[in-house]
């Protein structure tokens, strides 16, 4: 979320239209999309440790070679494109590197630990772009998001225990039409196409937005920065993570997915209708709705990871995270689109547009696992 941090910034220096902007929200998750179906699925085959590692360098050059090298919207959509799909390669297989190695009994509570501390590197990215980007420029912001990669890196090269090689029975090809055919996993791949489109797309703009509601209400420099709020809307999200995937474990998973997006619809929608009340009301419904949309995260993996025979999980994995973040394209460009249509970023009426589009991913959540997925879990 560095670019999050610093969009406002870029709009104004580079003269973004809000569309361009939303493209270089969602390039990101196109660079992921692209990369994680290969990545992840040969983590069924070699380790994923190897995989991990490669793609932490390959981002981490991607964001410092963003600060140096990016002067205008093809540049960075190229360079934001690079680390999408650096993340393709350490986000999932990280996942299943993790899940390998925990029993069976554990894996669900794995999984809520591990989207909830990605959730809050996601947080500190926000805080630490925007203090960082304020006291040195965003040049800078993107040098420190690199080097974060780097330390991921020397993390994982000292402390993930290294596995063998694994050449399983199932080709690839078949491997794939197998997952697919399995309508409950099919159920969570698509439910993650609308929790991604949602999440991303309120993290994309969320900052943007809050510094709308702050010139809309004509305040000063007295209250918190949309950086430092959007980093408290980011950690909320952890405990709703952590909260739901409990949640989730002590009762029927899929009936828990279903009433979370069905909330975090009303909550979506009436972040729209309200963009033009007091900053007040605006911030109170932005936490409800970043926890709702957040808090899908861990019982939707999890419920993946269920539904997937061990001996394809890494490709299950592959085609979730491709289904799913495709949505982190969608959202934010879809977004952005609504905002231009109706008025532009100055305007109540472009935000209501654009969060009544975010607000499409909780439908599409919700009515996924209604229709593909009828088991209860």
């Amino acid at each position: 979320m560095t670019l999050a941090a610093v969009l406002p910034q870029l709009i104004t220096e580079w003269g973004l239209t809000s569309t361009e902007a939303g493209w270089l929200g969602g390039i990101y998750f196109a660079g992921y999309v692209v990369a994680v179906p290969v990545l992840t699925a040969l983590t069924d085959r070699i380790d994923p440790k190897r995989i991990y590692l490669a793609s932490a360098i390959i981002a981490g050059l991607a964001s410092i070679g963003f600060a140096y090298f990016a002067n205008g919207f093809w540049m960075a959509l190229a360079l934001r494109f690079l680390a999408g799909a650096g993340l393709g390669g350490t986000y999932m297989p990280g996942l299943k590197a993790l899940t390998d190695q925990l029993p069976a009994q554990s894996r669900s509570r794995g999984v809520t630990y591990y989207t909830g501390v990605f959730a809050l590197g996601t947080a500190f990215s926000f805080l630490i772009g925007g203090e960082v980007a304020e006291l040195f420029g965003w040049r800078w912001t993107f040098v420190t998001a690199g080097l974060g990669c780097f330390v991921g890196a020397g993390i994982i090269t000292f402390v993930l225990p290294a596995a063998g090689h694994r050449e399983p029975a199932t080709p690839v090809f078949a491997a794939f039409g197998q997952v697919l055919r399995n309508r409950q996993a099919l159920g969570y791949m698509v439910s993650y196409f609308g929790y991604a489109w949602e999440v991303f797309a309120f993290r994309v703009w969320v900052v943007a937005f809050l510094f709308f509601s702050q010139t809309h209400n004509a305040l000063g420099s007295d209250v918190l920065s949309p950086t430092l709020w959007a980093t408290i809307f980011a950690l909320a999200g952890v405990a709703a993570n952590m909260g739901f995937g409990e949640l989730a474990i002590a009762f029927d998973r899929r009936r828990v997915v279903i009433a979370v997006s069905i909330i975090s619809l009303v909550a979506g929608v009436s972040v729209g209708l309200l963009s033009g009340a007091g900053y007040g009301a605006v911030i109170g419904i932005c936490l409800a709705f970043a926890m709702l949309t957040s808090g899908r995260n861990a019982p939707t993996n999890a419920g993946l990871v269920a539904a997937a025979p061990d001996q394809l999980r890494g490709t299950a994995m592959a085609l979730h995270a491709t289904i799913g973040y495709a949505g982190g394209i969608i959202g934010p460009l879809a977004a952005g689109i609504a905002l231009d249509a109706a008025g532009g970023i100055e305007q109540v009426a472009g935000w209501t547009a654009a969060f009544l589009a975010i607000a499409v991913g909780a439908v599409i959540s919700a009515l996924a696992l209604l229709f593909l997925n009828r088991r209860r879990d």
